[in-house]
């Protein structure tokens, strides 16, 4: 059982964790130096957004090779 990794898998993880990283990195920058003048609702709004933000981006990523894959076992 001599599997391979599908290709474009290891480029797909690392970009997942640098999006993951980049969330968490964004959201302490922004709420330690830019949220100051703003409300918490405001605060939790914006890092809600780029929670969507990176998800949408993450699904449509593993959505399209998954895709993908799914044509080539066929």
């Amino acid at each position: 059982m001599n599997e391979e990794a599908p290709s474009g898998l290891a480029l797909r993880v690392v970009v997942s964790i640098i999006v993951f990283f980049g969330l968490l990195i964004f959201s302490i920058i922004y709420v330690a130096f830019f949220a100051s003048s703003i409300s918490l609702f405001q605060q939790i709004a914006v890092i809600l957004v780029a929670i969507l933000v990176a998800s949408a981006i993450l699904g449509v990523m593993w959505t399209v090779w998954s895709i993908n894959l799914g044509k080539k076992i066929d």
